[in-house]
C-alpha cells in the first residue's frame, strides 16, 4: 500500500518520524492512544494534543518493551491518563527492567522507565474496543479491535511491507506463535490493519 493511505475521520496517526506507529483513537470524545513510542517520541506526541487542546484518556500497550512504552512514563505525568497493559506485564512495567536477548536488540540495551499507575486488561472496560491476545512477537503480544471503526491495532504481531503483511521473523519471538495469531487476525475480515511499522493494510 503507497503512503497515501487516507485516515477515518475518528482515527489518527502521531506525525512525523517515531519509534512505532502511535495511533489515536476518538470515540465519542474519548481518546485512546494505541502504544507509547521512545521517549525521542514525546514532543511530536505533545504538539499532537496541544494542536488539538487535548489529551489521551487511555493509552493501550501491545507489547511491553522499550520501543512500545520508552515514552510512557513522560505521558503519564502529563496527562494521566488510564494505561492498561497485559497481565503478565504487570511487573515489568513497574519496574522497568532491562532488556535482554532479541529485545535488547531492538531497544539498543536502553532501560525504560516503570509506571506503576497502571491495570492489567483483565480489568478493561470499554465495550466499543475488544482485547485479543496474538501472542508470537512477544508472548503477551495483544492487539486491540475497533468493530465500530473495521479496525484493529496489532503492534508487532505483522507489519506491512510492500503492499503485503508479514511476521517480522528477525524480531519475532515464537515463529509458530505468530503464524497463528497471524491467521486469526486475517480470518476477521473485512478489516483494516494498523501495524506497529509499515502503513494501514485493507483485508477484504
Amino acid at each position: 500500500m503507497k503512503n497515501n493511505f487516507e485516515y477515518p475521520d475518528n482515527i489518527n496517526k502521531i506525525r512525523g518520524k517515531t519509534a512505532v506507529n502511535i495511533y489515536v483513537i476518538n470515540h465519542e470524545n474519548t481518546i485512546i492512544q494505541i502504544d507509547a513510542g521512545i521517549k525521542n517520541d514525546v514532543n511530536k506526541i505533545y504538539d499532537f494534543y496541544d494542536e488539538k487542546n487535548e489529551g489521551p484518556d487511555y493509552i493501550l500497550i501491545t507489547s511491553v518493551d522499550y520501543i512500545h512504552v520508552g515514552a510512557l512514563k513522560e505521558l503519564y505525568d502529563k496527562y494521566k491518563p488510564k494505561i492498561f497493559v497485559n497481565k503478565r506485564e504487570m511487573d515489568a512495567m513497574i519496574n522497568g527492567p532491562e532488556l535482554k536477548g532479541i529485545m535488547e536488540v531492538e531497544g539498543k540495551g536502553i532501560k525504560f522507565d516503570g509506571v506503576k499507575n497502571i491495570s492489567s486488561y483483565n480489568r478493561f472496560n470499554l465495550d466499543f474496543l475488544k482485547i485479543i491476545d496474538t501472542p508470537g512477537y512477544t508472548k503477551t503480544n495483544i492487539s486491540i479491535y475497533y468493530e465500530l471503526g473495521s479496525a484493529i491495532f496489532v503492534g508487532d504481531a505483522l507489519t506491512v511491507k510492500r503492499n503485503k503483511i508479514k511476521i517480522d521473523k528477525m524480531f519475532t519471538q515464537d515463529i509458530k506463535s505468530a503464524e497463528v495469531s497471524m491467521e486469526k487476525i486475517k480470518s476477521m475480515k473485512p478489516i483494516t490493519i494498523y501495524p506497529s511499522h509499515g502503513e494501514p493494510y485493507k483485508l477484504i
